[in-house]
């Protein structure tokens, strides 16, 4: 696997950790955007190897830790005046095109995971920022959070029932998640759903979380979204983007499928593709059914763009 890292200057003075993985002279660029939020990058550095393995395609993937994010610097998040000025949804979509600019990158691949899809649907929306793109490709990412929130309550539900629910949110309301039963309980949700690789731990999954970062747009936990991300919608804006966008989501995914579908019918260029038995991370559980759907789509827009 072929490599090159690069730290990003930023105009807000801050430093981020930039990386190129795969062939440089790579006719398809792809610039991939992690979840979380605060979440870290490490997800694609294998991608070029599997896109060339299991879909056929040789590019080069383009990555970097958001700004918080582990192997990037961080303003002071103990003082409220450096979480008003960075913990925006505007400025983290600004930095994504300044990150563009920074790589080099013009006529490309965005890709986002999660939180990174949030923030590829809102630089879709943006003109003078999707003028950039070839496609998009929304990862495991609704377009407004109540449905992600309904999902996720809706799999616990069936999977614990009523009574250890109860239990759940009592532990929630009263902040104690050391509590072990409740860690318990969370471990089978996420190998259930977050990520079906029977060897992930979720206990190291977090270990690299910058927890300011998620605390504010999530909250404290994954059923109650209380942070700053609450309420966003896109939904009615879709008919706005002009580009290919590829939906790929998981079977088991804490997404539903279902409000996928929904995107798809307001979508002008708009293409789904669903992993079975994968989870929300199902480029990592079933790489060789996601980089197949991933490469097929790609040969589609090259096609069109030909």
């Amino acid at each position: 696997m072929k490599h090159r890292t690069q730290i990003l200057h930023l105009k807000n003075g801050f430093d981020l950790w930039g990386a190129r993985f795969g062939n440089p002279d790579a006719k398809i660029k792809i610039l991939a955007l992690h979840g979380g939020p605060g979440d870290d990058a490490n997800e694609f550095i294998p991608w070029a190897d599997q896109l060339q393995e299991f879909g056929g395609l040789d590019a080069e993937i383009y990555a970097y830790e958001q700004l918080g994010s582990f192997h990037s610097e961080s303003p002071d998040f103990s003082k409220q005046t450096e979480v008003d000025k960075y913990l925006t949804l505007d400025r983290y979509v600004q930095e994504v095109d300044e990150v563009r600019a920074l790589f080099g990158l013009d006529n490309f691949y965005l890709i986002g995971h999660s939180w990174g899809g949030m923030l590829t649907y809102e630089y879709m929306l943006r003109p003078d920022f999707a003028k950039h793109l070839k496609a998009g490709i929304v990862f495991s990412m609704t377009d407004n959070i109540a449905d992600y929130v309904d999902q996720i309550n809706q799999e616990r539900l069936d999977m614990f029932g009523e009574q250890e629910v109860a239990y759940m949110q009592s532990i929630e309301k009263s902040g104690d998640f050391a509590d072990q039963r409740y860690h318990k309980d969370l471990v089978a949700l996420y190998k259930a759903h977050l990520n079906r690789d029977p060897n992930y731990n979720p206990d190291q999954g977090m270990a690299m979380m910058a927890e300011p970062v998620y605390n504010h747009f999530q909250g404290n936990n994954e059923f109650v979204v209380t942070g700053a991300m609450k309420g966003w919608d896109v939904s009615q804006r879709l008919d706005e983007i002009n580009l290919p966008v590829l939906l790929t989501f998981g079977e088991y995914d804490t997404m539903p499928i279902a409000s996928a579908k929904k995107s798809l019918a307001h979508l002008k260029h708009g293409r789904l593709a669903v992993t079975k038995d994968g989870g929300h991370s199902h480029a990592q559980d079933h790489p060789a059914e996601f980089f197949k759907h991933l490469g097929a789509f790609i040969r589609e827009v090259e096609v069109d763009n030909v």
